[in-house]
């Protein structure tokens, strides 16, 4: 036999994952669907939304608040590259909305000369809508100066307190749905070094401070809302 001919009925690759998806028991069948059959259309309708979601917050801009020049620059194009592969199969809706905004951010006046733009879209990426929501809320608070003693000791500490941020968010308006576990979210917020938990040895709060990328993480997220 030639080898054009072992060449033509040799199996496609996709036809051997296929094959593969299909015979994982009781869930098969649904991962093929999802995998070779939706997966096209999941992710363009994903960066049609994105896509919306920076055409609209461009729409909401004046004139004098877009530098023109940067849409043009390879470095639009990286960041709208790095939009489309983060939103591509982004099950979370709302982010994919922030993310598209985000985008547009980019080339506002305020952000064009702003050399971390890709650092903050490949970060803010790694959280949920509800996160990002909540860092702006953080972002949004003033930190004040509390006085802690206890025991003969005391300590002074300036944050942003962990009760400031329960009133913010009872203050509204409400963006999450049920229950939101405030202490849980924090911490994922921590872990990417988006805010610091300032170490106190007295007292019953608990204060954050918000380091330097998550400060610039939101102000792109607060220069994305309309």
């Amino acid at each position: 036999m030639s080898g054009s001919k072992i060449q033509k009925y040799a199996p496609e690759p996709v036809s051997i994952a296929r094959a593969v998806v299909a015979s994982i028991p009781f869930v098969g069948g649904a991962l093929d669907h999802l995998i070779f059959d939706k997966a096209d259309a999941i992710r363009t309708k994903n960066i049609e939304a994105a896509l919306s979601a920076l055409a609209d917050r461009v729409a909401t801009l004046q004139d004098s608040a877009l530098d023109k020049k940067w849409f043009e620059s390879e470095e639009a194009l990286a960041v709208f590259r790095l939009m489309t592969e983060k939103t591509a199969y982004e099950p979370d809706k709302e982010k994919i909305k922030i993310l598209g905004s985000v985008a547009a951010a980019c080339g506002t006046v305020k952000h064009s000369a702003d050399p971390h733009k890709l650092s903050v879209i490949e970060h803010l990426s790694k959280l949920s809508s509800l996160q990002i929501k909540l860092l702006s809320v953080i972002a949004g608070i003033s930190p004040r100066e509390q006085t802690f003693s206890n025991g003969g000791l005391e300590q002074k500490a300036t944050a942003v307190w962990l009760s400031d941020i329960t009133d913010a968010l009872r203050a509204g308006p409400q963006f999450w749905s049920g229950t939101m576990q405030v202490y849980q979210e924090l911490e994922i917020l921590e872990s990417l070094n988006t805010i610091r938990r300032f170490n106190l040895f007295v007292g019953n709060d608990t204060g954050y401070v918000i380091t330097g990328l998550g400060a610039r993480a939101a102000s792109y997220v607060g220069t994305s809302k309309p």
